[in-house]
């Protein structure tokens, strides 16, 4: 989530607040109208800068669930 929240700072509010117009927005310019024409790891690489890499998700879920258990 990065790369969009670089484009679209306040992202996690406008999500909380149940308003995804500007997400979807974001997704149809960078990701789906050029989901035909690359390859996946080409349009991640051209959307993010970088590989696929499942090092920001894992972190993602360590914050999650260390909030959630307290760990």
């Amino acid at each position: 989530m990065g790369t969009i929240l670089k484009d679209i700072p306040d992202l996690t509010d406008r999500i909380e607040q149940g308003e995804f117009a500007s997400l979807l927005g974001w997704l149809r310019e960078k990701v789906h109208s050029h989901g035909c024409r690359f390859e996946p790891q080409e349009l991640v690489e051209r959307v993010t800068g970088r590989k696929i890499d499942p090092q920001p998700y894992i972190h993602y879920l360590s914050q999650k669930y260390s909030e959630i258990y307290q760990i």
